[in-house]
């Protein structure tokens, strides 16, 4: 009995965390890209954002890429959708990571975080990640969902990230999706999902 009481508070505890997480401002990040520019992510206020944590030798993660490539693809006549991937590795993983950018020909904004470089903001904690972690964040820089849809997960991400853009949180979009409403069904036929 004493065990199920603390599982349902470590569970409600848990919840209540992820729960402070959402709606807080997705954090602002100096961070470089590819070609060594310093990359500021309050630039994409007024964009929905797609981020994308993941590290250079994480499967699942490297899984993803086609499936992420897919998807800008399907988005990419929305201007303000933005595909952010953030790798979090130690530096010096990070010619790895600018080579691993090209071969695959990543798209979107592809930016380093050095994780064993002193930072203003610990990601890890800040987001709870685990690898791959995928988040919404609104316009207005606030992150609407903390556990977004994998790229792979067809259907069901591309409706999440398109009610994203329309100001909708990623907990009532999997609501619709969940009830099959009509809007929801209309989108996955007119995309012929």
């Amino acid at each position: 009995m004493k065990n199920a009481i603390l599982s349902t508070i470590l569970i409600f505890n848990l919840t209540c965390v992820k729960a402070q997480q959402l709606f807080t401002r997705f954090q602002d990040l100096e961070l470089e890209d590819c070609k060594g520019n310093i990359i500021n992510t309050s630039t994409f206020l007024g964009k929905t954002i797609y981020v994308d944590f993941w590290f250079t030798a994480c499967a699942p993660c490297i899984k993803e890429i086609p499936h992420s490539k897919a998807l800008q693809h399907f988005f990419k006549k929305d201007t303000n959708i933005v595909f952010m991937t953030i790798c979090i590795e130690n530096i010096d993983r990070k010619p790895i990571w600018r080579e691993m950018v090209l071969q695959q020909e990543m798209k979107g904004i592809n930016l380093f975080y050095a994780r064993n470089r002193p930072q203003n903001v610990n990601l890890m904690r800040a987001y709870n990640i685990t690898f791959p972690t995928y988040i919404l964040v609104n316009s207005k820089m606030k992150v609407i969902g903390d556990n977004a849809p994998r790229p792979s997960e067809k259907g069901w991400v591309h409706w999440a990230i398109y009610r994203a853009a329309q100001g909708v949180s990623l907990t009532q979009s999997k609501e619709e999706m969940n009830k099959n409403t009509t809007d929801f069904k209309k989108f996955i036929e007119q995309e012929h999902f």
